[in-house]
């Protein structure tokens, strides 16, 4: 039996005496791997971009996850991944799943933007995101996932779980979201005006308490508003601790494009600042 002391990947972001953001403690090891911190940002000028790449090329059945991600006072990072993660197929009823822990201190900034998920047929995949907001921390958050059908016979993945579970540094529960669905969520419920499949599904979400929540969620719905190829809606999370939109997409190149542009608005909205071109 595997005996693991932790997360596979576990990092801690703090601020240094010169105003920058520094990766203070790190523990990384298969399947991930992390870049050399990148400092794109001029405006904010400490925030750190942080790439977390895997080397094991997706998810495997019967993999086990775990993630932790804390953000000190005032330290601001963004953690993103090199490109989508594809999950393999699951056989004989196996399945796969990811734990993830974010922390954020007061004054702190943590995005976490993965790029989506592809879901190949048969896959089974549960997904667990806990996020500890401190009074005046930042944290925003993207989820999304399309599928392909690798072998071009109409297969559909199996099963995707995801809980996420916002919630101060006490254990107040500030908002729960959970969504179960199956590979053939397209057909069945998202059938578009004109027989338009909704194939890919996007959720961001941002915790911030320094503006009036209602304020965030009408920038993402201008924002939206704007985008081509999706359905889409932006509301206020519970208790007022921020704002989230679910996008579903007609096609990988559509999400993308819905998913960065809110993000985009929301880093704007709650720095002040507009972000820096990436790479990808």
């Amino acid at each position: 039996m595997e005996t693991r002391l932790g997360p596979q990947a576990e990092l801690v972001f703090s601020l240094a005496p010169d105003g920058r953001t520094f990766i203070s403690h790190q523990r990384v090891g298969y399947p991930f791997h992390i870049t050399r911190p990148f400092y794109l940002d001029r405006d904010p000028p400490e925030l750190l971009t942080l790439y977390l790449q895997s080397v094991s090329g997706g998810i495997y059945r019967g993999e086990r996850l775990e993630i932790s991600l804390e953000v000190e006072s005032s330290a601001l990072a963004q953690v993103t991944t090199q490109s989508a993660t594809i999950v393999h197929r699951m056989k004989d009823g196996a399945d796969a799943r990811q734990d993830m822990r974010i922390r954020a201190a007061e004054g702190a900034l943590l995005e976490y933007l993965p790029d989506p998920l592809i879901l190949f047929p048969g896959a089974k995949f549960e997904t667990t995101l806990r996020i500890t907001a401190a009074p005046g921390a930042s944290v925003i958050i993207q989820d999304a996932f399309t599928q392909h059908d690798s072998e071009g016979v109409g297969g559909h993945f199996d099963r995707l779980l995801s809980d996420t579970r916002i919630e101060r540094p006490d254990g107040t529960l500030l908002a729960f979201d959970r969504f179960d669905v199956g590979g053939n969520f397209g057909e069945a419920h998202l059938d578009g005006a004109g027989g338009v499949l909704y194939t890919s599904h996007g959720t961001v979400m941002a915790v911030h308490d320094d503006c009036p929540a209602e304020e965030l969620a009408v920038c993402l719905r201008e924002t939206l508003d704007c985008c081509q190829g999706i359905y889409a809606g932006a509301s206020t999370l519970p208790n007022d601790c921020g704002a989230w939109c679910r996008i579903l997409a007609e096609d990988g190149h559509a999400l993308r494009t819905a998913l960065k542009a809110s993000w985009q608005t929301l880093r704007t909205k709650i720095t002040g600042a507009v972000p820096a071109a990436r790479p990808k």
